[in-house]
């Protein structure tokens, strides 16, 4: 990938209008998904965002020997995860489904 904006992305919450809150939540099961030898540059700071729904989360998702690197101009290198446990092998700490990134990702829009 070269300078991709959120090269690995779930978002069963999408959600691209202001009604988003009285949109039901997502009812399609998410599972054996693998991410795999992910390399090159992302342009925004959130280079990870598997967001699944809690009453139907995301299961076996796998991330193997990612590695993004960051050149956008706006913050640290991240990812966002939510209602998911991915298995996570050969991956850079700072993608590594950091929930504390949330708050990140949020002041940032």
């Amino acid at each position: 990938m070269v300078n991709v904006s959120i090269p690995i992305l779930i978002d069963q919450k999408h959600c691209q209008y202001t009604q988003c809150d009285q949109k039901p939540p997502s009812k399609v099961e998410i599972s054996n998904v693998s991410f795999k030898n992910i390399k090159g540059s992302t342009f925004t700071p959130l280079a990870m965002k598997l967001v699944c729904c809690s009453g139907v989360p995301c299961e076996n998702v796998e991330l193997v020997d990612i590695d993004p690197t960051h050149v956008g101009d706006k913050g640290p290198l991240g990812s966002l995860c939510s209602n998911v446990e991915p298995t996570i092998i050969g991956v850079i700490s700072s993608v590594a489904c950091d929930t504390s990134s949330l708050a990140l990702y949020l002041s940032k829009k």
